[in-house]
């Protein structure tokens, strides 16, 4: 990809969504903050995001006097479940879209909104991904395999966080969120230095990048004690903030910059191993920033320590400590899935799939 490609995917600069709270409780105040973009709503979520959010949310919709259906969403963002949501906003004559739940379910309430025209308010249950706040879904086929990225042309207009509904889920969902996130600091640091005069929304969101690297180092692995024992304080609430607001800002104002060195292409070839359908995309990620730094050959002192904090968030760099299994064919396809990715940004090394085939070697071998 050539320099100047990688800072024009968007067309023009996104930073955030219109409006973004995270507080205890504040589902129960949805339907004020949701009535000024819609009094119709088609409310998008899968069973277990639903069963924790719908009383709250349904009971605001309805004092604030907007009516409301539900879709049940079921398997990946693809194609069809977009239509789906599409065909049950237009059957209800929705003016604005819901989406509850994870990265897939909002994501592809997102795609059904940006296909429809409609603000899309932003409702996430688990802190496992930015995708609340991005202008961008992630599409896979039904079968889970990538198949690309869908830049949208507005970012959410509504997106509410309920830290008391966060720490009723798994900490696995937080840790997959906080090291999704650092991949912007780790992909960012590989491509932003080799981006020729980059324009000031990409020097900023690198900047941000920093920040939000610096956040977790503080907060993270206190913000996952936190979540464990179902209490909401200063770390889980900053944490969350890092993971959901700022990652998604970085991703806008980037332009999609900093996610264009090896780590996210080397999740896309993950799909290619069907078991890691199941496997949560920050976890994934997570293991892929550590390829990448091997392929980078980074100084051995910090591939520790990353190794070290990782541990402490729970992730074990290894294909087997995903449950996964480790077959040198299917790697090497893996490894060839990323190197052919195009959504590389300038990077000042080649990206060849024998280097990341004998780097995902490595690491199975040392912790098999």
């Amino acid at each position: 990809m050539s320099k100047e490609a990688s800072q024009t995917r968007m067309t023009f600069v996104r930073t955030g969504p219109s409006q973004y709270v995270n507080r205890a409780g504040i589902l129960r105040q949805a339907g004020e903050s949701i009535a000024p973009w819609g009094n119709r709503a088609l409310i998008s979520g899968g069973e277990k995001a639903l069963a924790s959010a719908q009383a709250p949310l349904t009971k605001s919709l309805d004092k604030a006097g907007i009516a409301w259906h539900k879709h049940l969403f079921t398997g990946e963002c693809s194609r069809p479940n977009i239509a789906a949501i599409k065909a049950g906003a237009q059957k209800h004559k929705a003016n604005v879209i819901v989406g509850v739940g994870g990265g897939k379910s909002i994501d592809a309430a997102k795609q059904a909104a940006a296909d429809l025209d409609l603000p899309v308010v932003c409702i996430p249950t688990i802190a496992a991904t930015c995708a609340a706040t991005t202008a961008l879904s992630i599409i896979y086929t039904d079968r889970g395999v990538f198949q690309k990225i869908q830049f949208q042309p507005t970012n959410p207009s509504l997106v509410l966080v309920d830290p008391n509904i966060i720490t009723k889920t798994p900490t696995m969902y937080l840790r997959a969120g906080i090291l999704d996130s650092l991949a912007k600091w780790y992909e960012g640091r590989s491509v932003v230095p080799n981006v020729q005069n980059p324009d000031a929304p990409t020097v900023a969101a690198f900047q941000l990048a920093e920040v939000l690297y610096n956040g977790h180092k503080k907060y993270a692995i206190e913000a996952v004690r936190l979540n464990n024992e179902h209490r909401v304080e200063d770390a889980l609430v900053h944490t969350l903030d890092l993971t959901i607001l700022l990652t998604g800002m970085i991703q806008s104002l980037s332009k999609g910059t900093l996610f264009t060195s090896i780590a996210h292409p080397l999740h896309n070839g993950m799909t290619l191993i069907k078991e890691s359908h199941n496997v949560l995309h920050g976890l994934k990620v997570g293991y892929a920033i550590v390829v990448q730094l091997i392929v980078e050959k980074c100084p051995k002192k910090e591939l520790e320590s990353v190794i070290s904090f990782f541990g402490q968030l729970g992730l074990v760099p290894s294909l087997k400590a995903l449950n996964l299994p480790f077959d040198c064919d299917l790697v090497l396809r893996v490894a060839d899935m990323t190197a052919r990715s195009p959504h590389f940004g300038p990077l000042n090394y080649t990206v060849d799939k024998f280097e990341i085939a004998a780097a995902m070697e490595m690491l199975e071998k040392r912790f098999a």
